[in-house]
């Protein structure tokens, strides 16, 4: 067993996510969250001051993760403001570099795509950008994006507002997106897994079923979960279907979000253990796991130094020699549905953590459920 003080990176998962964007009430304020809690820097701006009135948005980058926010600037912003009012501060599209934004959008229409927005060119001094998008879930997109041709910050409408926003903090060690996990509604699984596979050519790479069935006594977490794997790995999606009759912290989000939707994004770390003690000291709260769960971890595995693991709240998952570290944070919002996962993958750890499952929804389902009303 490989010890934690000699961990090796991985360079598994390199992934080609592009951006992420969020519609929420006030941008300005989930930026300085943002910035302060977890370390990203703001880049550029788009709003009325630059010739869009109808928004106001922030574009923010930690490494490979880009981050867009974006809030209505005017009542009329009604896209923005019923988003918000609906789902509350959550994410709403997904956004995807592809080498052709057309020859990608058609092959998806031909496979079951459902188009929002044909392709299309922005352009401005610095070149031009290609996007298209695609429907997902009750209010998400997909959009396909190409940059080869534009030589901006990020594309055309947005300035540069690094000034404005420079806060120098201690390095997060976040590094990329490594997957993006969906809540579904009941019985929504096969719509949502064929429809993904279809438009991202991915396949279903791994399946965790904990539902009930029948009679059975035995304590079932509730929930169905799929692992979605493009096949040069570079997008990885995670779809949970809750269970019947099952009060999960699946169905909590369904609840609380009102419909299906991105329930969390996972960050990758170059180092788990610096991520969380520098996240902490900046006031990110994390989801708590029983001293048990580390008592089970040493007697599995007596050779893995379960100390730092234990002292940080991380959890660990072996796969034949390798290590996936992993933490969730406590939902960044005031309903209980969007939260932040990091996890880091030791010696080519390929998995998604499923050994970990339990402890993972047992905790989550304490948080998650202290803020809703049952």
């Amino acid at each position: 067993m490989e010890h934690l003080n000699n961990i090796v990176s991985s360079d598994f998962l390199k992934m080609e996510y592009d951006y992420i964007e969020y519609y929420v009430g006030m941008a300005k304020m989930v930026v300085y969250w943002h910035v302060k809690a977890l370390g990203y820097k703001v880049i550029a701006y788009c709003g009325p001051e630059t010739g869009t009135p109808d928004k106001c948005s922030y574009y923010l980058v930690k490494n490979d993760i880009k981050l867009v926010i974006t809030s209505a600037s005017q009542p009329s912003s009604y896209k923005i403001v019923s988003f918000v009012d609906l789902h509350g501060n959550g994410i709403k599209r997904i956004a995807v570099k592809v080498d052709s934004v057309q020859e990608h959008f058609s092959l998806a229409i031909k496979n079951g795509g459902i188009p929002l927005q044909n392709p299309v060119t922005l352009e401005d001094e610095l070149g031009s950008v290609e996007y298209a998008s695609l429907k997902i879930f009750d209010d998400n997109e997909i959009v396909l994006i190409n940059y080869d041709n534009y030589s901006g910050d990020f594309m055309p409408g947005y300035i540069n507002v690094e000034e404005d926003w420079d806060w120098p903090g201690e390095d997060s060690a976040l590094e990329r997106i490594d997957h993006i996990a969906c809540a579904l509604r009941l019985s929504e699984m096969n719509l949502w897994e064929n429809y993904f596979n279809n438009i991202f050519f991915s396949k279903t790479v791994s399946q965790f079923d904990e539902r009930k069935k029948g009679k059975e006594k035995e304590k079932k977490i509730g929930m169905l979960l799929k692992v979605l794997q493009s096949e040069n790995k570079q997008i990885n999606n995670v779809l949970v279907e809750p269970d019947h009759g099952v009060k999960s912290q699946v169905s909590t989000f369904i609840d609380q979000h009102y419909g299906a939707g991105i329930q969390h994004i996972a960050f990758e770390s170059s180092n788990i253990f610096r991520s969380v003690e520098v996240l902490r000291a900046n006031g990110v709260r994390f989801t708590k796991y029983p001293e048990v769960y580390y008592e089970k971890l040493r007697r599995k595995y007596p050779d893995l130094d379960t100390t730092l693991l234990e002292k940080h709240g991380v959890l660990c998952d072996v796969l034949d020699g390798a290590l996936l570290f992993q933490i969730f944070t406590a939902p960044i919002g005031d309903r209980a549905t969007f939260f932040y996962e990091i996890v880091q993958r030791v010696n080519n750890y390929e998995g998604f953590g499923l050994d970990n499952i339990h402890a993972l929804f047992e905790a989550l389902e304490t948080e998650l459920m202290a803020k809703s009303v049952l």
